[in-house]
């Protein structure tokens, strides 16, 4: 729980980009002008993802 906690603390600072370990792969995030929900993003990337595969 302390790392959730820690995750979204670090989430919700200011910054271009945002890099995570999830696992064994490391994402990164920058902010999104184009008003476009997280999830939206994370479906597009994942979508993306899965034709290249």
């Amino acid at each position: 729980m302390k790392n959730q906690n820690r995750i979204i603390e670090n989430l919700l600072k200011i910054n271009d980009t945002y890099e995570l370990k999830v696992g064994d792969m490391c994402v990164e995030m920058s902010y999104n002008e184009n008003k476009k929900s997280f999830n939206e993003c994370i479906l597009n990337i994942l979508k993306q993802k899965v034709k290249m595969g």
